[in-house]
């Protein structure tokens, strides 16, 4: 019939989807424009646009507003971005324009159409345990900030198209979801994420790409305000805790000052702001640790701290009253928990952490610590710290340092509560530095994934701990609000020029039990000497509660290629370059002494882990101390480190009588008199040292 048209099903189908995506768009942009403060003078092209209905014109006078506007003020000038592509960078941006993306360690190729709710590694058949973090940190969009310094960098357009295509196929795909916060496995919209978005590649990238609208059209860079919209009323309604509260609240921050068009703006800074503070003070102890014990989370609570700060510095406008004081206690702990490798031990889910790097970030806002400018400038300048050892009465470390320089003896234990988060079973761990290097090590991060050696590093089998008849700590389980102390934690600390000591105690409290049963009753109790500036003793002491025989094993960890065990003395030599530690134990009947590697059956034991959020462990020597006894048992070990080309300090420990003392140990010297450890029966330890001084330290609470 003349002038009958005929259609396929795909062009039916495609121009539906036309029509809808039009209609979405539409949507949205009057919820775009119905957000606006139309009021403001800057907005009244705007506004005359849409009192006489053109919506076109509307959108292109919001649009050159963006694009001319000289404020807010963002770390880089929309006018005049850095040309300041690493080579790093230049080859994600390479690989982004291929679909090839990497998160967690693990690289994925798309095709044509990226599927932002991937997660290769739960795909049937995939090598890799699976790890939701995939999904989740894929949609931090760190390839887009890649894309564009490398489109600013050289002007070459498909760097800066394949980013615009990028930005308007998530937008368009991925909405937020409704009346809930949605974190669950292959979410975009984790609250974490769309905080960390919002802070840092979203407002990078828009200020980098705002000047080139041939490549950064109007509808995409309108598409990004409006989401951005959307992503200040998610996180404004969906607040949860601990270090992902400071993401969350420094993305809406971020959002209410970049964008004081929206009519909700200011309230999203008041809010976000009133939250930060308040978390200053409900996250962070009086010791200045945070309350989840995690360095490397620490870090991340201060950032976004100081994130919100310097934008709002940049912009002129008010902080409440207070914020900034509170944040010189967390730089502090950088300071104060520094390895001799200017790292902080990796407790719990940490990584490392760069000390003079945060304290020179840390000087721009308090400039009068010289201490931290000593550290960040290598001595160059400032002021050398003047305490060394020190205790960290909430968090419940002690710090045992012979010195400030690289090669300074360092004994960090932990005697302090599980932690608000990301908590290892590792209460009386210790890692232990000399000569330069890492000596004895704790076993830090893994992938957040579902494999055996993610809760290696999780379970005490993989910290300088405790094991009673195979049972590990098992704190779990609780209330998070119970991992976190309201007063200092019942520790033992007595410093001085001579000596250090520290003693805690792990199964006194409520929720310290033991293996998976939660047994209660047994009570280790771990004392900690240092003798300066050189070697340490370590005595253990279990209680079960009742006279059964059990096994007590202790599992140190070293971090060298080999060790070996003398099988006389029962001492242990690592067998690496550089720096040596010898571990000998006070013998007695029963003691056994081994050496662990790599193992995999009946438990892991022995292995490093590589990098924190990343898959991969190292095989390391483990030293294996068991002691079949019943009742209360005692094990003691004497720490020696000593530089390769020497010999060690100590060169014997023996039994020695000590009237009243439950364990009396004899420590000869290579030459000099030698000193005398006593445990006495009330739980207080006398020692007599080599220059025949004697101290007492107190027994623990």
């Amino acid at each position: 019939m003349a002038g009958h048209i005929t259609m396929s099903r795909r062009t039916l189908l495609m121009s539906a989807a036309a029509l809808g995506a039009g209609a979405q768009e539409a949507d949205r942009s009057d919820a775009l424009f119905e957000a606006l403060d139309l009021a403001r003078e800057d907005l009244a092209e705007v506004k005359t646009a849409l009192e006489r209905g053109d919506m076109a014109a509307a959108r292109s006078a919001l649009a050159r507003h963006f694009r001319t506007r000289t404020g807010p003020r963002w770390h880089v000038d929309p006018a005049h971005p850095p040309q300041d592509a690493s080579s790093a960078d230049m080859r994600v941006a390479d690989m982004a324009l291929k679909h090839t993306f990497t998160s967690v360690g693990i690289e994925h190729t798309f095709g044509d159409t990226i599927d932002w709710a991937f997660n290769p590694t739960t795909q049937p058949g995939s090598p890799h345990a699976a790890d939701h973090e995939w999904t989740w940190q894929f949609n931090r969009h760190s390839a887009w900030s890649a894309l564009a310094r490398a489109y600013n960098k050289t002007g070459d357009k498909r760097y800066g198209t394949e980013l615009a295509r990028q930005i308007a196929d998530w937008i368009r795909t991925n909405p937020p979801p409704e009346g809930r916060a949605l974190n669950s496995p292959y979410s975009r919209w984790r609250t974490i994420e769309a905080g960390i978005r919002m802070f840092g590649s979203w407002p990078e990238v828009f200020h980098r790409m705002l000047r080139s609208p041939d490549v950064f059209p109007d509808h995409v860079l309108l598409a990004m305000v409006d989401c951005m919209r959307r992503h200040a009323e998610y996180l404004d309604r969906f607040p949860t805790g601990g270090n992902w509260l400071c993401m969350e609240a420094n993305g809406q921050y971020h959002v209410g000052v970049l964008f004081p068009e929206f009519k909700a703006s200011s309230g999203w800074r008041e809010r976000s702001l009133s939250r930060l503070r308040r978390e200053i003070d409900a996250q962070v102890y009086p010791d200045g640790a945070q309350i989840e014990l995690t360095p490397g989370y620490h870090n991340v609570s201060l950032r976004n701290f100081v994130g919100a700060l310097r934008l709002a510095q940049l912009n002129g406008l008010p902080l409440p009253e207070g914020y900034q004081a509170g944040l010189e206690r967390m730089y502090d702990l950088n300071l104060r928990a520094m390895s001799p490798d200017r790292d902080v031990p990796p407790f719990n889910d940490s990584w490392h952490v760069d000390v003079p790097e945060v304290l020179a970030d840390g000087l721009r806002l308090f400039p009068k610590r010289t201490d931290w400018e000593w550290i960040a400038t290598n001595g160059k300048s400032g002021r050398r710290p003047e305490v060394t050892s020190l205790t960290f009465p909430y968090a419940g470390w002690a710090v045992m340092r012979s010195g400030w320089t690289r090669d300074a003896r360092f004994l960090m234990m932990e005697c302090g509560p599980f932690g608000y988060g990301h908590q290892h079973e590792d209460k009386l761990s210790f890692v232990l530095h000399a000569f330069g290097e890492r000596l004895v090590y704790d076993a830090g991060s893994y992938a957040y994934d579902a494999s055996d050696m993610r809760r290696y590093v999780l379970s005490a089998r993989g910290h300088n701990v405790i094991h009673v008849d195979g049972m590990e700590q098992n704190r779990r389980g609780g209330p998070r609000s119970g991992y976190v102390v309201k007063e200092p934690v019942a520790m033992v600390w007595t410093t001085d020029a001579h000596y250090d000591f520290a003693a805690g105690t792990y199964g006194r409290l409520p929720d310290e039990a033991w293996g998976k049963d939660r047994k209660r009753g047994i009570v280790h109790t771990r004392r900690v000497l240092f003798v300066k500036p050189n070697w340490w003793i370590v005595c253990d002491t279990l209680e079960p509660g009742d006279t059964e025989e059990r096994l007590y094993e202790s599992t140190f960890h070293l971090d060298a290629d080999d060790a070996a065990v003398d099988p006389e003395t029962l001492a242990v030599t690592t067998r690496r370059s550089g720096p040596q530690l010898a571990i000998i134990p006070l013998k007695q009947p029963g003691l056994q002494v081994r050496i662990v590697s790599g193992q995999t059956e009946p438990v892991l034991q022995g292995w490093l882990p590589r990098a924190h959020g990343r898959t991969g462990a190292d095989p390391r020597p483990c030293v294996c101390c068991s002691l079949k006894a019943p009742g209360p048992a005692h094990l003691m070990y004497v720490f020696a480190p000593h530089p390769g080309n020497v010999p060690c300090p100590i060169s014997r420990v023996s039994a020695a009588e000590v009237s009243g003392a439950l364990v009396g140990a004899r420590i000869e010297p290579q030459r000099g008199r030698a000193a005398i450890y006593a445990l006495m029966s009330d739980g207080t330890v006398r020692f007599t040292g080599h220059d025949g001084r004697i101290a007492r330290f107190d027994a623990p609470r």
